[in-house]
């Protein structure tokens, strides 16, 4: 895995605020983000080698939900594996269901079992279920329309579990790592943390395991995401604003084989 110096995505400025969320369409070459200043945007018609972006403004601010009319940060999104629902996780522990055919219109509720922020979204292959982790630690299942399962994940991007245990430093906070991204296909796993490095594991990473790390971001990794094709990552920096992209080359290749495209897609 390399960074990819002709085409990566540092000029891209997304939003004014830091970047947290991220994610791409399983279907279609669009990633969306959100930001701390509260919007969330899409990437429309993503070039790999121009690296030509189209950015058109979704407007889906987090809606006032409280008595106060007080709107929250957006920490994290997920598509739902068939593309039809866009998940959408804040800093008041809600997530919002979104209908991407229906310009986003919000169609299933709020799931609100969580006490604190939103930190981690996965969707289950049929694209019924969702799970859910938090800061305070905890991990919620949620049956759409919105009831609380047990389940075979279209995704890994949370960061809790005995899946991803392996990828937390000895004494680390929990805080530490802020995005995972699973590609089962390659049997690999990719995190962003607060040291600004985008590190590499085996998935799933059960115990202390080795890895490889990427330097590219000035601070924080916010976010990490596969493409739909699983050939290259994406990755968000907080304080540099920036939306990097990253070629993923598998191991028989770095070995001295041929780099062959591996056609692969999210199922």
């Amino acid at each position: 895995m390399v960074r990819d110096r002709t085409s990566r995505c540092s000029s891209c400025r997304t939003q004014r605020g830091e970047l947290w969320a991220l994610d791409v369409h399983p279907k279609k070459p669009l990633a969306v983000t959100g930001s701390d200043d509260r919007s969330v945007r899409s990437v429309l018609s993503l070039d790999c080698e121009s690296c030509k972006a189209t950015w058109l403004s979704v407007k889906m601010e987090a809606q006032s939900r409280s008595h106060q009319g007080q709107k929250e940060v957006i920490h994290e999104m997920k598509f739902s594996p068939d593309g039809a629902y866009l998940a959408v996780g804040s800093n008041d522990g809600l997530v919002d269901i979104y209908a991407v055919a229906q310009r986003y219109k919000k169609v299933v509720g709020e799931c609100s079992q969580s006490s604190s922020f939103i930190t981690h979204l996965d969707w289950t292959l049929d694209s019924k279920i969702l799970q859910t982790n938090d800061g305070a630690g905890d991990r919620f299942f949620y049956r759409m329309p919105v009831t609380c399962y047990i389940p075979r994940w279209a995704s890994w991007s949370g960061v809790l579990g005995s899946e991803v245990s392996g990828i937390w430093p000895k004494y680390s906070a929990q805080t530490e790592i802020n995005a995972v991204d699973a590609n089962p296909s390659a049997a690999v796993l990719i995190t962003g943390d607060d040291l600004g490095l985008v590190k590499l594991f085996r998935f799933p990473c059960v115990r202390k395991a080795k890895f490889k790390k990427y330097i590219g971001h000035s601070a924080h990794v916010t976010n990490v995401r596969w493409s739909h094709d699983l050939q290259w990552v994406l990755t968000t920096g907080g304080a540099d604003h920036a939306l990097f992209q990253w070629r993923f080359l598998p191991e028989s290749v770095m070995n001295g084989g041929p780099d062959v495209n591996i056609q692969g897609t999210r199922e």
